[in-house]
């Protein structure tokens, strides 16, 4: 508190001030008028004076003692203000506690209430991806069990059927307060050799020749949540890249993976916003089944695992993923 809240303490203490000087006008008029001696009540009105600017001082410590503890109490979570905040010392205090008291109760309530919902969702779409799951195998093992055309391009769609619903399960984990990670060295050629080969069918029927320059090294990151994030880029490069390769190297001396495609690329416009929730942009507005959830998984989960992330792209030539890992345990502290 500076000049500024001493005056607004001055100010708050207006009436009686104005009382005082209008009690000393009065009496300096009586004595005027009586023709009593108007010094006899110049000395009483400097003691007083002296008392009021007193009671001033020690208003304005007690205010700025408690603007202080305010200010300590704003940065506290809200359910923990109304125990914290300061004994109300007038009826208007009082009033103020109890509607911050009645606010902070109905934001409770309505958190609660959240809370219990989103749980009742993210069971419910749980149950829901472990019960569709059993479907999808089973036709999984039916499709390959037939040799023709249309068994492997129905074991492509249901792949991508399969690819959807695990997007749905890790964007329910990743919202999730107790997503847990498990950080420690993975061996980056199995990690993407295991992604791959998920998408083997896409890569014979579209006739795309695959580029592998990883050989074997130790990234760290969490397993599970590294093949998702990989999993997803190469999703994208198989969407939009309608011929040429699709090419993953690493460089060990950077810890840098890098995945490239020759599909259509992101116009520039697009490119800085290909990691917002919902964004599809012009490309994604060319695929009915684009949700533009994918790269925002991607790049929340980055975001987690301590990955950096960015995205290189050029309209009608390609578009390169540059992935950084971790090189030590201490970026995870």
């Amino acid at each position: 508190m500076g000049m500024s809240n001493f005056r607004r303490t001055v100010k708050g203490h207006r009436i009686g001030i104005l009382a005082f000087v209008g009690v000393v006008a009065i009496f300096a008029l009586i004595f005027y008028l009586y023709a009593l001696p108007v010094k006899a009540i110049i000395y009483p009105a400097l003691c007083s004076l002296a008392y009021l600017i007193i009671l001033l001082v020690i208003g304005y410590a007690r205010k700025k003692a408690k603007h202080n503890k305010l200010k300590d109490v704003a940065k506290l979570p809200a359910v923990s203000v109304t125990e914290n905040l300061p004994i109300p010392e007038s009826t208007l205090e009082e009033d103020y506690n109890i509607i911050v008291n009645n606010v902070i109760g109905e934001l409770s309530d309505m958190i609660t209430s959240y809370e219990k919902k989103s749980r009742d969702t993210t069971d419910y779409y749980s149950t829901w991806v472990h019960q569709i799951k059993t479907p999808i195998a089973s036709m999984r093992l039916n499709l390959q069990a037939m040799d023709s055309d249309d068994s492997r391009n129905l074991l492509r769609n249901l792949q991508s059927i399969e690819g959807y619903v695990d997007m749905v399960m890790s964007y329910l984990r990743l919202q999730s307060e107790h997503t847990d990670y498990v950080i420690k060295k993975e061996n980056i050629k199995e990690l993407v050799s295991t992604t791959v080969k998920k998408f083997r069918l896409d890569f014979i029927e579209k006739k795309l020749s695959f580029k592998m320059e990883v050989e074997d090294a130790d990234v760290l990151t969490d397993k599970k949540w590294a093949l998702i994030v990989i999993e997803q880029i190469l999703s994208n490069c198989l969407k939009y890249t309608k011929e040429g390769y699709i090419r993953v190297a690493f460089k060990p001396e950077d810890s840098l993976l890098v995945i490239e495609d020759t599909g259509i690329g992101i116009d520039a416009t697009n490119l800085p916003r290909i990691f917002e929730r919902g964004y599809t942009g012009f490309n994604g507005r060319g695929e009915a089944h684009s949700s533009g959830i994918g790269l925002y998984l991607v790049k929340s989960i980055c975001d987690n695992l301590k990955i950096g992330i960015r995205c290189e792209s050029q309209e009608n030539v390609g578009t390169k993923m540059y992935l950084t890992f971790p090189r030590n345990l201490a970026f995870y502290e």
